[in-house]
């Protein structure tokens, strides 16, 4: 059996796994990995398209909408992909258009706002867009239980798997606290909390040394240890240390707890949160996300990130710096499970099991998705996607609407006419 494996070079922090997986992959399959955009596709058995909310993904994206393959899922939102993919190509109505194809005229409306730099980062992420990704592939593997349980809805009949590929990130060497104290330069009795920023503006920056000014009355050692880029920190009182993305694994060693808020959070586990776990330290998270939801109860510590996040914040934390019996017992919690998920041979055995089940099912698969493909130019297309769009709406995803032949007579041959222009 012969893979073609689509994931970006560099390799981005999502595409980890990759490394991690390929040499027991590799035992008993061929892999022709694809890291850039080729001027002719690989020829495979089988084509696997990593897709992730990142424009480093968008020629694995265009990739996978011109050939149905299996998507390894990492965000249940690819918004961002899209607009790239579009907006980024001077391309403003084909975004109009696939917004509008996914979530009706509501999401043409944000698109416009979008395209003309209104409307934040929260709105647009709540409007997935992945429906044409998901039509056109032959099976999802999907990096969380939650990802795949709202794919397993959206896209029922086809295959669909949960593996774990967050905690495959490379093996790091953990420094001692003392030796990453001194190294960053922190006194060695302080109480140190590591606040993460990756996504500063879902990281609630704010929210969170609000609190921390009011805990150093309690606890006048208090440090803060900023892990994520420095300018996400700029507009921060404290005498905040910054440390870069290569000293993440360091600052969480110099820390007593970690804080790694995230609201709104993508499909997947943040790089931050796994290390801590590997680490041995506390970590508050945001509820609600995948590191809430996918984590045993006790590995990590949700806060609610509505009206009552700030208060919990400072309950927890203040709990958390009071008590240091308190921080082993969860910290151990958390260093066994990150033991326990990091399994890359385990994980590349069940992977292969799927992909060799997709693959002796593909041609079905692909007779399905061809037949239901109709060119969105034509009349005859673009009436079918209005249709589609309307049953959407109400629930009726994957049933078979049987719709060419009942409109193709209603347009008397509009096929081989140009449909309207979208809108």
């Amino acid at each position: 059996m012969r893979i073609a494996l689509w994931s970006p070079r560099p390799q981005t922090p999502e595409s980890n796994w990759v490394a991690a997986l390929l040499p027991f992959l590799l035992r008993e399959v061929e892999v022709v990995q694809v890291e850039e955009a080729p001027a002719d596709p690989p020829l495979a058995d089988l084509h696997v398209y990593e897709i992730a909310n990142d424009p480093d993904h968008a020629f694995v994206y265009r990739a996978a909408l011109a050939r149905p393959g299996v998507v390894v899922l990492h965000d249940w939102s690819i918004h961002g992909l899209l607009a790239q993919v579009t907006l980024g190509a001077g391309d403003v109505l084909a975004y109009i258009r696939e917004m509008r194809r996914a979530h009706g005229q509501t999401g043409a409306f944000v698109a416009r706002q979008v395209a003309r730099g209104l409307g934040g980062p929260l709105l647009p992420s709540l409007l997935a867009a992945n429906d044409r990704l998901f039509e056109g592939c032959l099976g999802v593997v999907a990096v969380t239980e939650g990802l795949g349980r709202r794919t397993a809805r959206r896209l029922p009949g086809r295959p669909v798997m949960a593996l774990p590929l967050d905690f495959l990130r490379p093996a790091v060497a953990v420094p001692r606290p003392d030796e990453a104290r001194h190294a960053l330069g922190l006194p060695e009795g302080a109480l140190v909390v590591a606040v993460a920023a990756e996504d500063p503006q879902g990281a609630r920056l704010s929210v969170v040394f609000r609190v921390l000014d009011r805990l150093r009355r309690e606890h006048p050692s208090l440090q803060a240890l900023g892990l994520g880029p420095t300018a996400a920190f700029s507009e921060v009182s404290w005498e905040t240390l910054i440390a870069s993305r290569a000293d993440v694994v360091r600052g969480i060693a110099a820390a007593d707890v970690v804080v790694a808020l995230r609201f709104p959070a993508p499909g997947g586990l943040p790089e931050v949160v796994v290390r801590s776990l590997e680490v041995g330290r506390p970590v508050l998270v945001s509820a609600g996300t995948p590191p809430a939801e996918e984590l045993p109860e006790g590995v990590v510590v949700p806060v609610d990130p509505h009206v009552t996040e700030e208060p919990e914040l400072e309950a927890l934390l203040g709990q958390l710096l009071a008590e240091p019996d308190l921080r082993r017992r969860v910290g151990a919690l958390a260093r066994a499970h990150g033991a326990r998920a990091r399994d890359p041979e385990g994980a590349a055995s069940l992977l292969l099991a799927f992909l060799r089940a997709v693959a002796a099912t593909q041609d079905e698969i692909v007779r399905v998705i061809v037949a239901d493909r109709v060119d969105e130019r034509t009349l005859l297309g673009y009436a079918m996607e209005e249709v589609r769009s309307g049953a959407r709406d109400l629930g009726l995803v994957g049933l078979p609407l049987g719709l060419e032949p009942l409109l193709s007579g209603l347009l008397r041959g509009g096929a081989d006419h140009a449909g309207p222009e979208r809108r």
